[in-house]
């Protein structure tokens, strides 16, 4: 919906955009307990089933594999038959599974559960996307946009919230119940709130090789130098999100000995930063030149000297004090996705936001799947996380110093 579209919109069908926000919101909040909650419930899977780190890691790439191509075929599908079917259906493929691995009592059972958890996750990012790109005009997207991805973290903060005491003292199948209850709950509250916006409509004309056309789509993004960097971003600073999410309460637990009760905490601690960080920094993007492109490198930045005092951080020292490196990792190892996701959404053409989308979120995904298995094999094959945590340092490093050089010498993208 263009600036001149909105204007057009009556006061109610322009407040009402403030609903549809809220929902979204909700939406994503909800769908984000799965995947979040692996990272608090990690503990205490891996202490019921003893399990390695690189069978922590696992799990958390089994639950993320199924939306490498989920992503894609949700993409196409948003721009078929719109956001609220989508949405629905995909909160309730969640829940079920959820639901399945609350009575789970092996590795190999939870590990099919989570791969239909994340076949399910695959509908709820670009769907919420796309739902407040159409109701909000450019002045105002980097602010729904953050807010809406602070979804993702909130998620994080109900899972470290509720999951711990859940898991301590009933199991942790029956947090998984919980979970599922949270889930479908947000996912029909979308449903019943979400309309859209007089004027735009779902492309419902049939494709005769709509495989062939979405790798012809993707490859044609690909060429674009600002769509390069814009992905690379996304592995990058997924990349970190990931690994803070999985290995922080173990990292904690064995460098410094804290029980996983208080990483749990250091968890909710970051994802709460996480979510102000998506809101505040896509805010800050609508106002400055270049400005998704420019907040995008600063959490790069950030996220870089937030990994380094987490590494560094003397043993001798207060632990409370790890709260504040926690926190400022979280706020631009997390926040970097709201004015990402804008960015991503303005490179694209409006009749396929749900494709490019998609395709931006899909790569992310492999980078999701891979990056927990490698980092966990690397920290038991050496008993340390010097080394892992050192090449994770190192890849931050290079993406900030190359895209730096690309942002302020203005080099043509």
């Amino acid at each position: 919906m263009t600036n001149i579209e909105h204007a057009e919109l009556g006061t109610a069908s322009a407040s009402y955009r403030w609903w549809i926000l809220t929902a979204a919101v909700t939406a994503q909040t909800t769908a984000a307990v799965s995947t979040q909650g692996i990272g608090v419930l990690g503990g205490f899977i891996q202490e019921d089933l003893q399990l390695s780190n690189a069978s922590i890691g696992l799990l958390a790439g089994v639950l993320n594999v199924a939306p490498i191509l989920g992503l894609l075929l949700a993409g196409e599908w948003l721009d078929r038959v719109g956001e609220c079917l989508v949405i629905g259906i995909g909160a309730l493929i969640m829940g079920l599974a959820m639901i399945l691995s609350g009575f789970i009592t092996t590795f190999s059972g939870l590990l099919i559960c989570l791969f239909f958890v994340g076949v399910g996750y695959s509908t709820a990012q670009p769907g919420g996307t796309k739902a407040v790109f159409h109701w909000f005009p450019v002045r105002e997207r980097g602010l729904a946009m953050g807010i809406r991805q602070a979804g993702l973290p909130l998620g994080g903060v109900v899972a470290a919230a509720i999951f711990p005491r859940v898991a301590s003292q009933t199991g942790w199948q029956t947090a998984f119940l919980v979970g599922a209850c949270i889930i479908i709950g947000g996912g029909a509250l979308f449903c019943m709130v979400y309309r859209l916006p007089s004027g735009v409509s779902s492309r419902k004309e049939p494709s005769h090789h709509p495989r062939r056309q979405l790798i012809a789509y993707a490859r044609m993004l690909l060429t674009r130098p600002t769509f390069r960097l814009a992905v690379l971003a996304g592995v990058v600073l997924i990349t970190v999100q990931t690994v803070a999410l999985m290995f922080l309460a173990l990292y904690l637990r064995d460098r410094f000995e804290l029980p996983l009760g208080v990483g749990a905490s250091h968890l909710l601690v970051m994802q709460l930063t996480g979510a102000v960080g998506r809101v505040l920094l896509a805010t800050w993007s609508d106002h400055l030149h270049r400005g998704r492109t420019v907040i995008v490198l600063v959490t790069a930045a950030g996220s870089l000297l937030g990994l380094g005092a987490l590494g560094l951080f003397p043993g001798n020292w207060d632990h409370d004090l790890l709260y504040i490196a926690s926190a400022w990792l979280g706020f631009f190892g997390f926040g970097w996705y709201g004015p990402w996701v804008a960015w991503i959404s303005e490179l694209s053409p409006r009749h396929r936001l749900g494709a490019t989308l998609g395709i931006a979120m899909a790569i992310n995904q492999v980078a999701i799947v891979g990056t927990p298995i490698l980092f966990g094999s690397l920290v038991d094959a050496l008993g340390s996380y010097i080394v892992p945590g050192g090449l994770l340092v190192t890849i931050v490093l290079i993406y900030t110093v190359y895209a730096g050089l690309r942002t302020f010498k203005k080099v043509e993208m």
